[in-house]
């Protein structure tokens, strides 16, 4: 792992760290770039897992890799958290590890290997419920990347009727002119003003750092998605990445794709807080019983098992 300081999603990693107590085997965690120092003082593990992003690392990592190998003679894993979007960093690890999990499903295409397998982000258990009377009708938290600032224009005129919420930096002018806006909040914050909120809008990200190799198109659906929906907390997804349906049900997750149905769903669930509420559980229910990280590692440890 990153050192929490360069960390950018340590809500992520504190989640998983939560999680794995709940596991029925051992983990322990290190940032990489103590990991060999702590690891001579440890018994030695049956399998290493480097899990973040590979871009431009404060650490060697494929030294650490290489040394992790020869010293400890232990199998090493790379659960990749950033792919497709940093992929052009990460295409060689399949020739550096023992096994590959992607993040993203169309990615694992395009490694060209029998040690990659798809692995998705998820979520921690959660208890938190939404506010009886939230303050906001809708709230989306996100980056301005071009595809969303398409989106929240073209639904501008639906949303301006509506008390709507953007935080994020680079927005456009129209719309940090039109509604109210937050450049920043942490992830306790965020969660508070979740909860404070009748819709959470979710907008996939299409913005690459290093995806120039194949300019792969990403598959699966953002943790983001988990994450909301294991508190409960009603969503209205873009429907762009078909593979949601592989996780939730239309009964669980509700999709728009125009601005059309985007209205038509917005008068329909905003003032109807049951019918909200009982879709939310639905997929709050689903995420506990399948998409927490307790699952995600249960399976990377039985693939690991199956392939050795």
């Amino acid at each position: 792992m990153l050192p929490e300081h360069l960390d950018s999603n340590q809500h992520i990693r504190k989640m998983l760290m939560s999680e794995a107590t709940q596991c029925d085997f051992t983990i322990q965690f290190y940032q990489s770039e103590t990991y060999l120092h702590e690891a001579y003082k440890t018994k030695q593990p049956d399998l290493i897992v480097l899990f973040g992003s590979f871009y431009k690392p404060n650490t060697d990592i494929y030294n650490l890799i290489t040394q992790t190998s020869r010293y400890l003679g232990t199998r090493v894993a790379a659960w990749i958290t950033e792919d497709p979007y940093e992929f052009d960093c990460n295409y060689l690890l399949p020739k550096l590890v023992d096994f590959v999990f992607s993040n993203d499903k169309n990615s694992c295409n395009y490694y060209h290997s029998q040690n990659v397998y798809h692995l998705p982000l998820a979520t921690a258990f959660n208890t938190l419920e939404p506010l009886a009377e939230p303050e906001w009708d809708f709230v989306f938290c996100g980056v301005g990347f071009a595809n969303r600032i398409d989106i929240i224009e073209g639904l501008q005129d639906i949303l301006k009727n509506y008390s709507t919420l953007i935080i994020g930096s680079n927005w456009s002018k129209q719309i940090t002119e039109n509604f109210f806006t937050r450049t920043q909040v942490d992830y306790d914050e965020l969660i508070s003003i979740y909860r404070n909120s009748k819709i959470v809008l979710n907008l996939s990200r299409y913005h690459n750092i290093a995806n120039q190799i194949y300019e792969i198109v990403p598959s699966t659906v953002a943790p983001r998605t988990f994450e909301v929906a294991a508190m409960g907390i009603f969503q209205l997804v873009f429907f762009d990445r078909p593979e949601i349906h592989e996780y939730f049900t239309q009964e669980e997750i509700i999709t728009f794709s125009s601005k059309q149905e985007f209205a038509y769903l917005a008068d329909k669930y905003i003032n109807n807080p049951q019918l909200r509420h009982s879709i939310a559980n639905e997929a709050k229910q689903k995420v506990h019983k399948e998409h927490l990280y307790r699952h995600r590692l249960q399976t990377l440890l039985q693939q690991v098992l199956n392939n050795l």
